[in-house]
């Protein structure tokens, strides 16, 4: 057997010194994230395209917190058909039409105080750009948090025809953090130089987004405990017995997940 060279996981020290780098903007959002879910609210998390697998993370997951609330259209998520009617053109396709932000917060009751999260790999996605921007012009109080590569975000064209990324996005929010997924520039990390041809593999944008959102859990659920605020964590359901847990966890988010259908204190009584 050949003895083929493994360079890859050294790679992923550029995500830990990332993420090390950005601990107090991290313990900033466990804040944001404490005072929401602690008061009996939610987080709300969107994304598109593969940034997806970041927002199932979060919300459920081991070791997942309720209080999280996913924004997830399948047209602008589910790419693994790769061809066909549901296929990779098609969804890059939606994802580059404007407007988008405002149907799906149409469809959000978001109360005073509840952040948005917006996960892009680039930053520059048109439709992740649309629901930001529509998220701070309706709710300019409430925190924005977005996660993506600050290098492409902050130096790469934008796309959207506000002429912005998500990175001046955050910038200008009343509360905005930004925070950065560590990845370089075009995401893949690794450079094979071989016989046949070069080429550039492995890309980081999920493990950084993925490792901040876990970051995030530790902090936020230490940072209610220290408030003396008891929460529900999803346990392991293969091992042992956790289906008290299971119910009450579920419970907890179905009690949280009604307020985004239909939060009466946000309308008008009905007659």
């Amino acid at each position: 057997m050949s003895e083929v060279e493994l360079t890859f996981p050294m790679q992923l020290n550029l995500i830990r010194d990332a993420l090390m780098a950005q601990t107090e903007t991290l313990r900033a959002v466990a804040e944001v994230f404490a005072n929401a879910i602690g008061a009996g609210g939610l987080v709300h998390v969107y994304a598109n395209g593969h940034s997806r697998v970041t927002v199932e993370e979060l919300c459920v997951r081991m070791g997942a917190l309720t209080g999280f609330h996913p924004i997830l259209p399948v047209v602008l998520t589910t790419f693994t058909d790769v061809i066909g009617a549901s296929g990779l053109r098609v969804g890059q396709a939606v994802e580059k039409v404007e407007g988008l932000g405002a149907k799906l917060l149409d469809e959000v009751d978001v109360a005073p105080g509840e952040p948005l999260i917006v996960v892009s790999a680039t930053g520059q996605t048109q439709a992740a750009v649309d629901i930001a921007l529509e998220f701070i012009r309706r709710h300019p109080d409430n925190p924005l948090v977005v996660i993506a590569s600050k290098i492409q975000a902050s130096t790469a064209p934008p796309k959207h025809s506000s002429g912005k990324t998500l990175y001046h996005v955050a910038q200008e929010a009343r509360h905005g953090f930004f925070l950065d997924n560590g990845m370089p520039m075009g995401d893949v990390s690794t450079t094979v130089s071989g016989q046949t041809g070069t080429y550039k593999v492995a890309p980081l944008s999920s493990i950084g987004a993925l490792s901040i959102v876990h970051s995030l859990n530790e902090l936020t659920i230490r940072t209610l405990d220290q408030r003396g605020i008891k929460h529900h964590v999803l346990a392991n359901m293969h091992l042992g017995q956790t289906q008290d847990n299971y119910d009450a966890w579920l419970s907890d988010q179905r009690r949280r997940y009604a307020g985004a259908i239909y939060n009466y204190r946000l309308r008008e009584p009905r007659q």
